[in-house]
């Protein structure tokens, strides 16, 4: 069968050629520009040496391949005779073309012509290597082409070459000569065939074509390193010391890998980048101990083992700066002087990205904090080792506020002070970032037997001020802790008790240190099953709607609807909103039930036999995902409701978390001619400065005030005061839970002008309330 031979690896084998060819090409010319017959001797050797190398690695490449597709080994001897084959040619070549500054265009290209015999006497050579069971049959008029290609290439390359003094026809005639020598290996491919006969048995004192492969790049590197003593060598004694010196320094800029030649660990010679590990010059170097730049306990036994695997150690340059290398070594003999030769390759760079990998790996990188990895590690570490474990979870209890008012930059300033103030308050704990405005920390020992103090310590430091974005700001925090064992004996069972502890201190008011308790995982995890139920409520038709009235205060006639929201889960019946709606809230669940609401309300609006207001209330949280205004237009056209139907109803939540948005969003309301009402007014502690600010259309007084218009002389004060308010600003006023005449009777008497309520009429599906279009006198009875 036909040799198998792999297209791509011609162009590999090009590396290797061109590498050869460029190495060659500069010792022949330095042998060339010789000033003596021994130097010109000298290099002519290295020249053969280095070049020979080359062309044995990529014989050695192509004969693998060519056996490759059956079993079949390579006789080292024969490999070594391919090497003797190809550096006695290309000493001859070398020989034939003097300075090419003096010679003829034929003894130019006579010696490439030699070149390109020697590499295809090597390559014949080396297709004898190969044992295998069968036979290896060579077509002589191929072989005989393929030999024309790579001598004719060769040639013309060292014509191109002798053409012109100018230094750019070197590389073309290098890609000749590398053209040459892919086109005769594609021509010999063709003339070589294995045939396979089983009856063969194959050798058992051949190497795998792996391992020729190895062999050969191994004299490669020996044959370079000699080939780099040498030059040293030559350059330090031999005649002509400085120009030699000047070929030295260009030969050894081309390794970016430190050299450093001893004798007795004393420097002999360096070449410029380990000089340059060093920080000296090289003739500052040579003499000294090689010791004086190795920082390590014991540099002279470092430097005295046998390094033929790199170690990593560590160079002290001049300067006090250390760098980590890796050190290799070898022994040989120059000029019957024992000598040690180490190669230095600089991997400090290496070594800093890998740390700075690790870090970013283990550490947030906007506080500098450990992160959620390093945290999970650490807290199971500390649980193993046993004893009292302290785990605290702290959150910031208005950094959303503050990042929507100021922005994100000042919401990672905030960030970074918090994670100031947390470490400087718990100095022997372990503090980690796990996300947004999530914080934990560790702390054992003593620590973990006084976490309580702890806990309100960091509280203490959170609710301290700080300027921010060139305001004074309070951000705050809560904190919740467990104790294990005896809050959890496992790192799962303490976060949640951790977290548990954490939801009570937010719960119980914010700004708060609560410690685990009995019964708070139970809350937890009735939260978290709630939320998990919400979130599916809406595709399970859970939700629906109740109606409650709202009537003229003096005529009783019905006005409109709010509408109230419901839930009737499967297993724990109808849910008080007050249960639901803060758990909806906490996950977001909130913008698509209220998005529900929204259309249920108004689809069902629609429907009314009476053009009557319909009011629905929007949560806070509702205006900070998405674009809410644009939700209702587009509900009002789908259902046909008029615009001056419907009134929002918002808190003061909805101010408190950006002022400038909020209001953008309420004027584009009022653009829209959707009506705004003010809920709950009177409970928040800046109401009358957004009575100035917001274009509202109605204030609603809670109905805490009154429920105790009979008992508290307080509250009727503020009711008479917020209806004057009104009246002054010309804003209706609703007063809700009115359950009984007299309350009805006090708020007819200041003008109040709507009221809802028990006395009204209780919450319930609209189909209850179609009577009381006919019958508001029942209000007066």
């Amino acid at each position: 069968m036909a040799a198998g031979f792999d297209i791509g690896l011609l162009a590999t084998l090009a590396v290797p050629s061109l590498i050869g060819a460029f190495f060659w090409a500069g010792f022949a010319r330095a042998g060339a520009h010789a000033e003596t017959a021994s130097t010109r001797v000298l290099w002519i050797a290295l020249a053969a040496v280095v070049g020979a190398a080359f062309i044995t690695l990529v014989g050695a490449s192509f004969v693998s391949a060519v056996g490759a597709p059956v079993s079949a080994v390579y006789d080292l001897r024969v490999m070594a005779l391919a090497f003797v084959a190809a550096a006695t040619l290309l000493a001859v070549s070398s020989a034939i073309v003097p300075d090419r500054r003096r010679a003829d265009m034929f003894s130019m290209v006579l010696g490439g012509v030699v070149v390109g015999l020697a590499f295809a006497a090597s390559h014949y050579v080396a297709l004898f290597s190969v044992r295998l069971s069968g036979r290896l049959l060579i077509d002589d008029g191929m072989l005989a082409t393929a030999i024309a290609a790579v001598a004719a290439g060769a040639g013309a390359s060292f014509a191109i070459a002798g053409h012109s003094e100018r230094s750019r026809t070197l590389p073309l005639g290098l890609a000749v000569f590398t053209a040459g020598g892919i086109a005769f290996h594609m021509l010999l491919l063709d003339g070589v065939t294995v045939a396979s006969d089983p009856r063969v048995p194959l050798p058992n004192d051949g190497v795998s074509g792996d391992q020729l492969l190895l062999v050969s790049l191994g004299f490669l590197s020996v044959a370079l390193i000699l080939a780099l003593v040498g030059v040293l060598v030559e350059a330090r004694f031999g005649a002509g010391g400085v120009s030699r010196q000047a070929r030295l320094e260009t030969f050894a800029d081309l390794s970016s890998e430190g050299i450093v030649i001893c004798e007795d660990l004393r420097v002999v010679d360096v070449n410029v980048a380990a000089a340059r590990m060093i920080g000296l010059d090289p003739s500052t170097i040579r003499g000294r101990a090689f010791r004086d730049f190795v920082d390590a306990p014991n540099p002279d036994r470092v430097l005295s083992a046998s390094l033929a695997k790199p170690q990593e150690i560590t160079i002290r340059s001049m300067g006090g700066a250390l760098s980590t290398v890796e050190l290799a070594s070898r022994d040989m003999m120059v000029l019957s002087r024992p000598r040690r030769v180490f190669n230095l390759r600089d991997i400090s760079e290496q070594k800093r990205t890998e740390s700075r990998i690790r870090h970013l790996a283990y550490h947030d990188p906007l506080t500098g904090l450990a992160n959620r990895a390093a945290f999970n590690e650490a807290l199971a570490a500390a649980m193993r080792r046993g004893g009292e474990v302290a785990l605290f979870c702290i959150d910031l209890d208005k950094f959303k506020e503050i990042n929507d008012v100021f922005g994100h930059s000042a919401g990672d300033e905030v960030l970074r002070i918090a994670a100031q103030r947390i470490t400087g308050a718990a100095p022997g704990v372990m503090v980690f970032r796990l996300g947004g405005d999530e914080f934990v920390a560790i702390g054992t020992g003593a620590d973990a037997g006084d976490a309580d103090k702890l806990a309100r310590r960091i509280v203490e430091r959170l609710n301290t001020e700080a300027m921010v974005a060139g305001k004074l700001v309070s951000c705050g925090g809560s904190v919740g802790y467990a104790i294990a064992p005896h809050h959890g004996a496992t790192t799962d069972t303490l976060f949640a008790n951790a977290d548990a502890a954490l939801y009570r201190a937010k719960a119980d008011g914010r700004g708060l240190a609560r410690g685990f308790e009995a019964g708070m995982d139970l809350a937890l995890r009735e939260r978290w099953a709630m939320q998990q139920d919400l979130s599916t409520a809406i595709s399970r038709n859970e939700m629906f709607l109740h109606w409650m009235p709202q009537a003229n205060t003096e005529t009783g006639e019905i006005v409109g609807f709010e509408a109230l929201l419901r839930w009737k889960h499967p297993e724990r019946g109808v849910v008080p909103p007050a249960q639901f709606i803060p758990a909806a809230e906490q996950n977001a669940s909130i913008v698509p039930i209220g998005e529900w609401v929204l259309r249920a309300a108004c689809r069902e609006a629609a429907r009314w036999p009476k053009a009557c207001k319909v009011a629905v209330n929007l949560s806070p949280v509702q205006f900070q995902h998405g674009d809410i205004v644009a939700l209702v237009h587009e509900i009002l056209l789908e259902t046909g409701l008029s615009p001056a139907r419907l009134e929002i109803e918002i808190t003061e939540g909805v101010l408190l978390d950006d002022h400038a948005a909020a209001l953008n969003t309420l004027r584009r309301f009022k653009t829209l001619g959707v009506q705004i009402a003010l809920d709950d007014f009177g409970t928040g502690y800046s109401s009358l400065s957004y009575l100035q600010s917001f274009p509202f259309d109605r204030l609603k007084i809670d109905a805490s005030f009154i429920k105790a218009l009979a008992t508290s002389p307080q509250a009727q004060a503020i009711v008479r005061s917020v209806l004057a308010l009104g009246e002054s600003l010309r804003l209706p006023i609703t007063a809700e839970g009115v359950e009984t005449q007299e309350q009805r009777a006090f708020l007819a008497e200041l003008r109040c002008d709507e009221i809802q309520g028990y006395l009204v009429g209780r919450p319930s599906p609209v189909v209850s309330f179609q009577s009381l279009f006919e019958k508001p006198q029942r209000l007066l009875a």
